[in-house]
């Protein structure tokens, strides 16, 4: 009798275990399923606030192409920089900066001069003149659609012996993100190199000098030997408000670029929208990339991060 009563205890005890067991699985798979739909809905939420966004961007593109089509500068509407809208439980940030303040990678392919600009733009950064020389060569190999490599360059018989192996795109650049892939580009390069260079999708490079930054001046100095920091940053001091009216008159200032006009614009087409919408417990990064056209906006690209709280 009293081993039943000890094997009915046992069971009981077997089943209350077993029980407490599930309890404990439900809930932790309920607690997870509900953080999931909660991180799902802000994700979604923050997608809608940078379409938000990205459409009152765009319209001030098209405001400021309406009063003026002929130059893009800082005096606009849309350089207004890093706007913040708080919302209920969420904060918004979106800065919008003109996407041709830059050098435009893409621009080496069928362009020497374009890559020698780029050279000269790697030994401003301090990259030593030879190594500058071979990542030049290696950019124009990765664009061009052959396999011949250039005198220093890389093709996909270099990258294709490496440990972990990868071919050589044959196409324009999408992401500035790409040039790592590049060989002799280490991340520190990369990271010096990114306020300063751009991939837009057209082969041709105009450098709006009227948003130009002053810290960007390594661009202007790359264009041609005989100017140095400070000389570009006196010019662009002297800047009107309203940007330079002609080329004439910031070649003005700055007679040693005349031979590089073509490289030189006063307007731009392309545009960069970062926004970032801080919620509870996540964050929401958009990353677009604008053109605008005959008085219309549209957007060629967007990228995204989500950072967990």
């Amino acid at each position: 009798m009293m081993k039943q009563r000890g094997m009915a205890l046992l069971v009981v005890l077997m089943l209350l275990a077993m029980m407490a067991s599930l309890a404990a699985v439900v809930t932790e798979r309920w607690f997870f399923s509900y953080q999931y739909s909660v991180q799902l809905h802000q994700r979604l939420q923050g997608k809608w606030y940078a379409a938000a966004a990205e459409t009152f961007a765009m319209a001030l593109l098209v405001l400021d192409a309406r009063d003026d089509t002929q130059h893009t500068h800082l005096a606009q509407r849309w350089a207004t920089s890093g706007q913040r809208f708080p919302l209920e439980e969420t904060e918004l940030q979106a800065q919008l900066i003109d996407a041709q303040a830059c050098f435009n990678l893409n621009a080496v392919t069928g362009d020497e001069e374009a890559q020698r600009i780029f050279t000269r733009l790697l030994v401003l950064l301090g990259e030593e003149t030879g190594q500058a020389q071979q990542i030049g060569a290696a950019l124009a190999d990765w664009l061009d659609e052959d396999n011949l490599p250039r005198d220093g360059g890389a093709e996909d018989a270099e990258y294709a012996s490496f440990h972990s192996p990868w071919l050589t795109a044959g196409q324009r650049l999408q992401n500035v993100s790409e040039l790592r892939q590049l060989r002799g580009i280490n991340a520190a390069l990369l990271q010096r190199l990114r306020p300063l260079v751009c991939a837009l999708p057209e082969a041709g490079m105009k450098i709006n000098i009227n948003t130009l930054a002053p810290a960007q001046w390594p661009l202007l100095a790359a264009l041609a030997e005989g100017t140095n920091e400070a000389a570009i940053r006196q010019g662009l001091a002297r800047r009107p408000s309203a940007g330079w009216e002609t080329l004439e008159s910031f070649l003005a200032e700055m007679p040693a670029l005349g031979s590089q006009r073509r490289y030189l614009g006063l307007n731009s087409a392309f545009f960069s929208l970062r926004v970032v919408v801080r919620m509870a417990d996540t964050n929401y990064r958009q990353y677009s990339l604008l053109q605008r056209s005959g008085g219309q906006t549209k957007v060629l690209r967007r990228y995204w991060e989500i950072e967990e709280g």
